[in-house]
């Protein structure tokens, strides 16, 4: 493994830990204050809406002046947030909390441009492997401390939560090195848009749009649909990302190298299309917990194959200079997708909760099909280093 990546590998750990722990208790925590599943919905929605906004934002200050600070920035605001949910006594500090994560919402973008900048492009795949198996443990771990934290309160994973924000704030000062040299001037939105033009790059950011408001509409309802279809609570909830995990850690951190070097990121990405579509057709016969547990098993596999793939031929694809601001703007999109996706997804799931697997099925379907011809012909378009 290339050392340069063991400083962010690290501090992205840390991060998705604080995370996940999120994911399996914001409903309940939610509905605690009354939320309805729309109200809910709105939530996810406003974290995602501020996101949208700074991202690309944050994205062209880290091509300017450096990633580092910018993922400082990103790091100071889940601390508070995590802080102001764990004391919330309203619904509407929930949503403020949100607000402030995602206005600090440049973490996952620069993460992405800093990696690229550690790498070359034939590490690349490898080195987003490395980072999606690092979500994927976060994910096995964070759900399930979180899922027995809550047996003492809400607050109590929340406040944890808060403390490992704290400790990615100071890895970030102590540990991580600088991966960007800043520059006097940062790309002009005219260089911006012209990248944003390229027709590979295009369909490569509008499939992985559709790819989020599929992964977005599944997880906004996914507590709510278990909870409907079995009884689950968070615990039981928390159980089934631990299954997800495992797939995504197993998948991402060793075979993913392996299999793009014999296949290509396209046809890797297509694999994990096919079966995202096969694991949300599904979704309406989903009545028992085997049947739940082979849906998230295609689920998982579908995102493991997808994530590393997807990352790989963006970085591939964006100029080098420009990587920050459009790893920033596939942020923003993902994040355009968070707003839509779960007011949506709640929307369908308050009618008919056997439909709710419409929507990211149709997305996965889309992504499929923006994406298939630069998907068969995945070369970049030009070298980039």
């Amino acid at each position: 493994m290339n050392k340069a990546l063991i400083p962010i590998l690290g501090i992205t750990l840390v991060d998705v830990l604080g995370f996940t722990m999120l994911i399996p208790i914001l409903p309940y925590y939610a509905q605690h204050f009354g939320a309805s599943p729309l109200a809910i919905g709105g939530i996810y929605a406003t974290v995602a809406a501020c996101a949208l906004v700074f991202s690309p934002i944050w994205g062209r200050i880290s091509d300017r002046i450096g990633r580092k600070g910018v993922l400082l920035i990103a790091q100071i605001a889940a601390v508070l947030g995590f802080t102001m949910l764990a004391f919330a006594n309203a619904l509407w500090m929930i949503y403020l909390a949100r607000a402030i994560e995602g206005i600090g919402g440049g973490g996952l973008g620069v993460t992405q441009a800093y990696v690229s900048d550690v790498t070359t492009p034939e590490e690349r795949s490898r080195a987003f492997g490395l980072v999606g198996a690092t979500f994927g443990i976060g994910f096995l771990i964070g759900p399930a401390v979180s899922g027995i934290l809550v047996r003492f309160g809400y607050q109590v994973p929340l406040l944890v939560g808060a403390a490992l924000a704290v400790c990615t704030v100071f890895l970030t000062l102590f540990l991580l090195p600088e991966s960007h040299k800043p520059v006097s001037t940062g790309a002009s939105f005219g260089e911006i848009a012209a990248a944003l033009r390229t027709p590979g790059l295009r369909s490569l950011l509008f499939a992985q749009l559709a790819f989020s408001f599929a992964f977005y509409c599944w997880i906004s309802v996914f507590a709510l649909f278990v909870q409907k279809q079995l009884g689950f609570g968070p615990s039981q909830s928390s159980f089934i990302f631990v299954i997800t995990s495992i797939i995504g850690i197993i998948v991402q951190g060793v075979l993913i190298g392996r299999i793009t070097d014999r296949f290509g990121e396209g046809r890797v990405a297509i694999a994990g299309f096919v079966i995202a579509i096969a694991g949300y057709a599904v979704v309406p016969y989903v009545g028992t917990i085997p049947a739940l547990i082979g849906m998230a098993i295609l689920w998982a596999l579908s995102g493991a194959l997808i994530r590393p793939s997807m990352s790989a031929l963006i970085s591939q694809t964006a100029p080098g200079e420009l990587r920050g601001t459009l790893f920033g703007v596939n942020d923003s999109l993902s994040n355009l997708a968070f707003i839509i996706a779960p007011l949506a997804a709640t929307t369908v799931f308050s009618h008919d909760v056997h439909a709710v697997g419409l929507l990211p099925l149709g997305g996965a379907i889309a992504a499929l099909a923006i994406g298939y011809a630069r998907f068969i012909k995945p070369q970049p378009i030009a070298a980039h280093s």
